[in-house]
């Protein structure tokens, strides 16, 4: 086959490909146009085939023996009614008023399937103002940032499919406040998607390369990938979450300071399942390391085995809330340690894709996809906490677009945080059958981001008599 393009650079990226057995991407060149075929190039320009061989070598073409797992056994978890809480918030603020601690948004997904078309962050979630999602995350950074005096970075991890659209939401909307120098959004890689019997790159249409990102480990990836801007700032410790969340509490400061109390460099919130079939991921110890497994993974009797008092012992639940210490990650600044290595995992899936002039589908898996998992890092560490987070006060996720994890059920849980806020702060709120708060509650985290900080300015408030209850 004979590709002609001009430049030597491009010569050169043509030939590799060729050598590669990689040839049939070429197959729609005669047909494209200079458009198309400086896109397809600027694609391939995108893979470092050595490192995707490598990838197809480890995981399709070799057979390697799986290491033994240890029997897992329930994780040591610090309770919600930990006394070293307290004092573990007042080290965390001090950690962010000095400037040590950055903030990073998982926000690679789009809206597909809540109906909203555009990235998830960019979903109208507040009843009353229609708040989206990153404006909620942004005034409640801007709200952090007045409680400890300095400014707070924060990172956006976008998708390739996301990443310009989020970027001119944030433009359009002057940042929500913060200052842009301290919003910086970027995206995760992505890799090519395989044919796992022939170990060619998938396209998704003529001339184009099908793509997927790297997993929600493409977090770690990304601090790897742009360590000085991460050192620049003077980060030692990084606070992970997604942004389908709204009530992750922004840079936790109870969480950084048990990271720092216990020495720890990897850091997580967990809530107690109370439903052994609760599909979540389970923090567990095997042999003197911590790690995540899927709740499939474990057997009939530990996924439903009890504690004395009655409570799973496997119930420690993932709930994508981490602080990540950076030199664990990067290795230290002079280079004594080198940078963490990511594993990679294989996922089957069915997709449509371009072969031989025509499109192919089929109903069983006929590729392979190539993601990473952040809490892979976890068997990597020496030092490893996980904390046990309130499920009513910190997890309410907006996957679906109704049912469980819905933007109802989401809404329904800011309705009760709010509600114990204003009832804690002394006012007497009216409740419907269910618990709920009767009139409608919203208050803006330029406001509050947690209870103590709305006792705090409650009294200089004025609330309507009767109505929705609005409160910015």
């Amino acid at each position: 086959m004979r590709i002609h393009v001009e430049g030597a650079e491009d010569q050169t990226l043509v030939a590799k490909f060729l050598e590669a057995d990689q040839g049939h991407l070429f197959d729609d060149w005669e047909d494209l146009d200079s458009t198309g075929r400086r896109k397809l190039l600027d694609d391939l320009s995108r893979i470092d085939l050595g490192f995707l061989q490598q990838l197809v070598s480890d995981h399709l073409t070799s057979d390697p023996e799986s290491l033994p797992v240890a029997t897992p056994s329930p994780p040591p978890m610090i309770p919600l009614g930990d006394p070293g809480r307290e004092e573990a918030k007042s080290l965390g603020l001090e950690a962010l008023s000095r400037g040590e601690v950055g903030v990073m948004l998982l926000a690679g997904g789009v809206g597909t399937r809540l109906g909203h078309a555009g990235p998830k962050g960019s979903y109208p979630l507040l009843p009353l103002t229609q708040m989206t999602l990153f404006q909620f995350f942004a005034e409640s950074l801007l709200r952090r940032q007045k409680e400890v005096g300095t400014a707070i970075p924060w990172w956006i991890m976008t998708s390739p499919s996301n990443h310009e659209e989020t970027v001119q939401y944030f433009r359009d909307h002057q940042f929500h406040g913060l200052n842009s120098s301290d919003v910086i959004i970027l995206p995760q890689e992505e890799l090519p998607v395989i044919d796992p019997r022939r170990g060619k790159i998938l396209r998704k249409g003529p001339g184009r390369v099908l793509f997927s990102p790297d997993g929600h480990g493409g977090a770690i990836r990304l601090m790897q990938r742009h360590a000085d801007l991460f050192r620049q700032r003077g980060i030692r410790h990084v606070y992970t979450h997604q942004v389908d969340n709204p009530l992750a509490p922004i840079g936790d400061p109870e969480l950084v300071g048990l990271h720092r109390i216990h020495g720890s460099q990897f850091s997580s919130k967990a809530v107690a399942k109370t439903d052994p079939d609760e599909k979540v991921g389970v923090f567990c110890q095997t042999g003197e390391h911590l790690r995540i497994i899927e709740y499939s993974e474990l057997g009939d009797e530990e996924r439903n085995r009890r504690d004395d008092d009655g409570k799973l012992s496997f119930r420690a639940g993932n709930v994508a809330m981490h602080v990540i210490d950076l030199d664990f990650v990067l290795g230290d600044e002079a280079g004594n340690t080198p940078a963490l290595p990511m594993p990679f995992h294989m996922a089957k899936k069915s997709v449509k894709h371009w072969i031989d002039h025509e499109w192919s589908e089929s109903e069983t898996p006929n590729s392979v996809r190539f993601e990473t998992f952040i809490f892979d890092v976890l068997p990597l560490s020496d030092q490893a906490i996980v904390v046990e987070a309130s499920r009513d006060l910190e997890f309410a996720p907006v996957k679906n677009r109704d049912g469980n994890d819905s933007p109802e059920t989401s809404r329904h849980a800011l309705q009760m945080l709010w509600g114990d806020w204003l009832e804690s702060a002394g006012y007497p709120l009216e409740r419907n059958a269910d618990g709920s708060p009767s009139r409608t509650l919203e208050i803006s985290p330029r406001i509050a981001v947690d209870k103590d900080q709305f006792i705090a300015v409650f009294d200089s408030l004025e609330i309507p008599d009767e109505g929705p209850i609005l409160i910015q």
